[in-house]
């Protein structure tokens, strides 16, 4: 080949890498882009919001980065994601395509990955009509009843891991009830095995940077047999079509029959045609509170545990509020919450101490936009980093501690209407008033009828966990550890299991089949 030709084609490709090397003009500082362009391989797929956040540390609370030719915009302070995703929320509403859980595993029909329009109003229609904040107030009995029954479970545990399964079956009891009008009793009941698997279907497919497909698109014009990637999620997407269909026909079923229990189906299939959502549709949505509000309201439970054996003296000081205003002779009530101000902190200092879904859910500009002098381009995905956020120095000095007075005696609204863990705009979680319910009856009636201590190992010493080893996912949850329950006087064992004597009387007409 000639040198009249080579050398123009050396300069046309030294030009070409030197512009696919160089960030825009204008983008928020981040890491240089790869040998291949982009960040993939520099992002952890065990722990990517331990990536974010390094690189929030390093580059500033806005940065960029690329996952193939999609530009990304890691948000790392709460003044920035509240800034963006809040109040600009009519261009940051959008979902970033999600091929592997959103398009091949889900039809394009849940919820968490679907585009801001037409079809996302609609579900978000049911979700407000189900789950506002008057609502929720009619799911309180059951959460109550539900809530007592774990009690006593607690009381006859021997394993200090037992209680993990306990407290699942709980919040599934509540999640069951509300979305489809039943209970279930126990782990090994089969659709909450059926809904576990699916949870864990779509838990693997949708981690930042696990597939190529996702950065590479064109990869789907490839022969659907040489889509290696795509087989065994389309596996996973026929059982969950089964099983979503088959929960809702059954309920379908018994409004026929004049024997369903009211609950988001029965409202919803009522309703089918003015919310306008097909079969497909309907199933992905009644499916909705069991994705979104079994594990992340369990996990959060899990860390008040976790911070309860590291924090013994928050404990008691939570502890001696309840006993002040609630006594010893009868358990807390939704009626007190406003009274247990203390209790209420510890909450939010639970989700802000270790949140459970670190990196946050991906947003996607819908229109090109400038923040503090820095370009953002339409298309690019926005992570509101919430371990980061959450670390913010300037909304919570001393992150690092486990400090609930940070939220008392507040001016700040951040703090006041604290609710970064559930999203951010248009995205807010809807489920995050009948969440907190959950939450608030089991830790307040927890800190009434037990002392949380550890557990002893062989050596007859106390086994404090680690507060910082977590399994990742689309959510992180800590790994499993030991934890003993202890009975605050005989008198309230007493009243434990006269209370869950009544509940499981009040409970039998929601049992499974």
């Amino acid at each position: 080949m000639s040198a009249q030709i080579v050398i123009p084609v050396a300069v046309a490709l030294f030009t070409l890498l030197a512009w696919w090397y160089k960030r825009p003009d204008g983008m928020p500082p981040g890491p240089p882009r790869s040998f291949w362009g982009d960040n993939r391989a520099d992002i952890s797929t065990e722990h990517p919001w331990k990536t974010f956040t390094k690189w929030n540390k390093q580059y500033g609370p806005v940065i960029s980065l690329y996952l193939g030719w999609t530009p990304v915009v890691v948000l790392g302070s709460a003044q920035a994601a509240c800034d963006l995703l809040d109040k600009r929320s009519e261009i940051y509403s959008g979902r970033p395509r999600s091929i592997m859980a959103g398009e091949i595993l889900s039809w394009g029909v849940r919820a968490i990955t679907m585009s801001y329009g037409p079809r996302y109003k609609k579900w978000r229609a049911l979700m407000q009509a189900s789950l506002n904040s008057g609502a929720v107030a009619q799911y309180r009995p059951l959460q109550s009843l539900e809530s007592k029954l774990f009690l006593r479970k607690l009381l006859d545990v021997n394993d200090p891991m037992e209680y993990r399964g306990h407290l699942s079956v709980f919040q599934m009891s509540v999640i069951f009830r509300l979305a489809y009008g039943r209970r279930v009793r126990t782990l090994q009941d089969d659709i909450v095995l059926a809904n576990m698997q699916a949870g864990i279907n779509f838990g693997k497919v949708q981690v930042p940077g696990k597939y190529l497909v996702e950065s590479w698109p064109f990869l789907l014009w490839l022969p659907h047999r040489l889509q290696w990637f795509r087989h065994d999620v389309e596996k996973a997407r026929e059982h969950d079509l089964e099983l979503y269909m088959g929960l809702m026909n059954r309920v379908r079923k018994q409004m026929a029959d004049g024997t369903a229990q009211p609950s988001m189906a029965t409202l919803g299939l009522e309703r089918q045609h003015e919310f306008g959502l097909t079969d497909l549709e309907m199933a992905y949505t009644l499916a909705g509170p069991w994705d979104a509000g079994v594990g992340t309201t369990v996990i959060t439970i899990e860390i008040f545990l976790l911070a309860m054996l590291h924090y013994p003296k928050i404990m008691k000081k939570a502890q001696l509020e309840i006993d002040q205003v609630v006594g010893s002779s009868r358990m807390p009530e939704f009626e007190d919450t406003d009274s247990l101000p203390y209790v209420n902190a510890v909450m939010k200092e639970v989700a802000r101490w270790r949140p459970v879904a670190r990196t946050g859910f991906p947003h996607a500009l819908t229109e090109d936009d400038t923040y503090n002098g820095y370009f953002l381009p339409k298309g690019a995905t926005i992570y509101p980093n919430i371990d980061a956020i959450m670390q913010d120095p300037e909304l919570f000095p001393k992150s690092e501690a486990f400090h609930p007075e940070r939220f008392l005696d507040t001016t700040n609204p951040k703090l006041q209407n604290f609710t970064i863990q559930f999203g951010f705009g248009r995205r807010l979680c809807p489920g995050l008033y009948v969440a907190n319910q959950s939450i608030f009856i089991i830790i307040a009636r927890l800190l009434w009828a037990y002392d949380i201590v550890p557990a002893t190992g062989p050596d007859g010493q106390a086994v404090i966990p680690p507060d910082d080893a977590f399994i990742t996912g689309l959510i992180t949850r800590p790994v499993p550890f030991p934890c003993v329950f202890r009975a605050r006087s005989r008198a309230v064992g007493n009243m434990i299991v006269l209370e869950a004597d009544r509940a499981e009387a009040e409970t039998a007409r929601w049992d499974a089949d």
